[in-house]
């Protein structure tokens, strides 16, 4: 983990935060995630409340709670422990059970008008590899639809009763990956949607990104079914690939535990030799090889992950490409805006092409704004716009310069 953090960092953690935690409850943790049946460590409640405010942010507590509750008594957390962790479950519980009503809801809607739609990321997850989905909390939901189709979508969408925060799939298309949707009647009880048209967000970056065919996953889709939903959502090879971009080229520094597991998961499901084989060629193909090998790694630590015979030597695996051997470098050093800009800037003729696109990136549609940083009356649209800015300046500027005074 040593080896592995300094560059990918954890979701709540400073460069000194998780070396502050206790050895014995990290390895705790770690151990239940691997399926053994550590004794529970002597530590004070203090040092147990800081490994809950750490695994707070990683969304993690309640698979804990449900994973230890068939432990032995002698592997338990102290009692008012347990209980922050009780509390914590059935939270998610209730919100497992509306974002449910609110995914059928959906697929329904979208079922009567014949159009197809994927459920990504978490409730997907929550649904397809988890006993109990209130183990995998999420925020929202992730749907994604053939381009086609994304304006019938939308339409779907807001008959349901949902607000689009800013058209951008005709203007932007090429760009942009995806339109968010609230709930206008009962936004504090509907989670917010995210409609893609695009399987990875870093389509803007590379060079030839088009050659991975949509259509492709929806025709490798799997259908998952519960006693109470039934939805379709993406193969395990290209979900694995797709949480590989996700986890380690949009949020290397705000990684969750909770990410790291779904990866394990999914590899768990691939079949040998065949899936695996599939997995090499294709996050070559979506020139996420160097991603996928350090996600892979990161299960492995944290979850106990084997990989099969075979395929445990990435010395092995095909090479990634060029193209994305300068994009991870960059992404080493960069927060993935600074690159997104930095390949816009490589090219007048592309730039120019983007130069609305990042407009919309820049000074994005109000709704959007009020919506990621909300104040308390809307002639306050300024000071949303101001801390976003001042957000990406701590991410841009001040974490880069923070990298170079450790180098």
């Amino acid at each position: 983990m040593q080896d592995i953090h300094p560059s990918l960092k954890l979701c709540g953690t400073s460069d000194k935060s998780l070396h502050d935690l206790s050895d014995e409850l990290l390895a705790y943790v770690r151990s239940v995630l691997q399926d053994e049946s550590p004794l529970a460590p002597e530590a004070s409640v203090d040092e147990w409340s800081s490994l809950l405010n750490f695994l707070q942010a990683h969304w993690i507590i309640p698979f804990l709670y449900r994973k230890i509750g068939f432990l032995p008594q002698e592997c338990h957390p102290p009692e008012a422990i347990a209980d922050e962790m009780r509390q914590a479950f059935l939270f998610s519980r209730v919100r497992s059970l509306h974002m449910e009503r609110q995914l059928r809801e959906i697929i329904e809607g979208f079922q009567e008008e014949g159009v197809r739609v994927l459920v990504l990321r978490g409730p997907a997850l929550a649904f397809s590899l988890y006993p109990d989905p209130a183990m995998r909390p999420s925020c929202d939901l992730d749907l994604l639809v053939l381009p086609e189709q994304v304006v019938q979508a939308r339409g779907i969408l807001e008959s349901l009763g949902y607000k689009c925060l800013g058209k951008r799939f005709e203007v932007a298309r090429d760009f942009f990956r995806e339109e968010c949707f609230v709930h206008q009647k009962n936004p504090g009880n509907k989670f917010p949607v995210d409609l893609h048209w695009v399987h990875w967000e870093l389509h803007p970056f590379f060079k030839g990104s088009e050659e991975v065919d949509i259509q492709d996953l929806f025709q490798r889709a799997c259908k998952i079914e519960t006693p109470t939903l039934a939805f379709e959502t993406l193969h395990p090879v290209d979900y694995l690939i797709h949480s590989a971009i996700h986890l380690i080229m949009i949020h290397k520094n705000e990684m969750r535990l909770s990410w790291i597991y779904d990866t394990a998961l999914l590899a768990q499901r691939l079949q040998v030799p065949d899936d695996w084989e599939t997995l090499q060629e294709r996050c070559v193909a979506w020139t996420a090889r160097l991603p996928l090998e350090h996600c892979l790694k990161m299960a492995q630590a944290w979850a106990g992950l084997e990989l099969p015979d075979g395929f445990d030597d990435f010395s092995t695996w095909p090479r990634p490409t060029e193209d994305e051997s300068a994009v991870w470098a960059d992404t080493m050093r960069h927060h993935w805006v600074t690159i997104l800009l930095k390949r816009s800037l490589s090219s007048r003729s592309l730039l120019l092409k983007r130069i609305p696109s990042l407009l919309g990136l820049l000074f994005p549609h109000p709704d959007i704004v009020r919506f990621c940083y909300p104040t308390s009356s809307n002639w306050l649209l300024p000071i949303s716009y101001v801390r976003r800015w001042l957000r990406w300046i701590d991410d841009l500027v001040i974490d880069r310069l923070g990298n170079k005074a450790k180098s």
